[in-house]
């Protein structure tokens, strides 16, 4: 093992050993100080920054010329260790690193830090800057990328690090979560027609949605690297007890976004849905409960940015021989948010499968994330996509970020 791979297995093993979650009293404090610590010792200009008690690492490269910033991003916290044996020990079996946060994303932490080393070691003379950022709470609600975007986050193009097995990924799907509640009118069993079953009006609902919402989606709302958006019933509860009849039924739905749609006009169809399946006749409520305007989880789609992903495809065939192009991805992502708020291309990319993130035997391979740092560093440095950047238009119409 040379130097520089012996250097980020063992940063890798030490970033796993420092838990960071949302369950625990500091969340992923710990984690984004031991970072901290760990770019100061490699001489690197690191910044900890507070956001109310969250904390995001920094570190930025800046060439000798101006030109487009370019953000190397991914997230401090893991989710919790469950039952994995011995989560935070970073033990290294038949090429493979294991871990809590091995393949998400402690591995790439320390991909991402080795590739910032590098640049400041050998200087590298690009036009514009290169910055490696770390954030927050991304397995929860992204609240540190959230935060960067509030505060004048500025990048020409973002690459975040998830495991992707080293695959572009150009787009995913966003994500709304949805609430419908039926309110019917108590009864006592036995006499059934004195009340409104809140259970029936649901149910019809959830007909509509089997027979006539799906459908549609699968026909007309289809995007060309991730398919067809999606609405799952994740809950269903009614009723008390057997001899009462329903005065309420809640139901939760999950519904996937395909780019160009967003969890507003996600909840008009649903709300339509539910006037049609009962006639007009059921007393209904809508809410959504996560990713309304004000915290919106959008579709990630950097196609039309065309050019730059056919560098960044360069770039990433330069290291490991073959070109491939990108992929839709089937998970969420941070990349979503700077793409959505400022109109500028963003992708996503790691060592390692997805499959194994979460997992009570999470693991990366060793080879996969040894190649991620000359990915990662051919794709920061790269004229090519420096060049593509500089001619990227202004795109109209940016949302306001919240």
């Amino acid at each position: 093992m040379n130097n520089l791979n012996k250097d980020l297995i063992e940063l890798a093993k030490r970033l796993i050993a420092v838990p960071g979650y949302a369950e625990l009293e500091e969340k992923e404090t710990k984690t984004a100080q031991a970072l901290h610590q760990e770019l100061c010792g490699m001489g690197l200009p690191a910044e900890l920054t507070d956001h109310g008690g969250r904390y995001n690492v920094s570190c930025e490269y800046r060439g000798k010329l101006p030109g487009p910033a370019v953000v190397l991003c991914t997230h401090l916290d893991t989710v919790p260790p469950y039952e994995m044996p011995e989560a935070f020990r970073g033990s290294i079996e038949d090429g493979k690193l294991y871990g809590r946060g091995a393949v998400d994303v402690r591995g790439i932490l320390a991909a991402m830090s080795m590739v910032m080393k590098q640049l400041f070691a050998e200087q590298p003379k690009i036009c514009g800057s290169v910055r490696f950022l770390a954030v927050s709470d991304e397995e929860s609600g992204s609240y540190g990328m959230r935060q960067e975007l509030k505060r004048g986050y500025a990048a020409d193009l973002t690459i975040v690090g998830e495991p992707t097995d080293l695959q572009i990924g150009a787009a995913h799907k966003g994500v709304a979560w949805l609430q419908v509640d039926f309110r019917g009118k108590a009864a006592h069993g036995s006499v059934p027609e004195e009340g409104h079953n809140a259970v029936y009006d649901g149910t019809r609902f959830v007909h509509t949605l089997i027979h006539e919402v799906i459908p549609e989606l699968k026909q007309n709302r289809v995007h060309p690297l991730l398919g067809a958006a999606s609405v799952n019933v994740g809950r269903m509860d009614g009723g008390t007890r057997p001899t009462i009849v329903p005065e309420l039924c809640r139901i939760q739905l999950d519904r996937r976004l395909v780019p160009g749609e967003d969890a507003a006009r996600a909840m008009e169809e649903i709300r339509a849905a539910a006037h049609k399946a009962n006639c007009g006749a059921a007393d209904f409520e809508t809410e959504i409960l996560l990713g309304d305007e004000s915290r919106p989880f959008p579709p990630l789609d950097s196609t039309p940015h065309a050019e730059v992903l056919q560098c960044l495809e360069e770039a990433l065939a330069e290291v490991t021989g073959s070109r491939k192009p990108c992929i839709g991805l089937p998970f969420w992502t941070d990349a979503a948010l700077p793409a959505y708020f400022t109109g500028k291309p963003a992708v996503v990319i790691g060592p390692g499968n997805i499959a194994q993130a979460h997992s009570n035997h999470e693991y990366v391979e060793i080879r996969q994330l040894e190649d991620s740092v000359k990915v990662y560093y051919a794709m920061v440095t790269s004229k090519a996509v420096r060049d593509a950047l500089n001619q990227e238009v202004r795109k109209e119409g940016r949302h306001e970020i919240k």
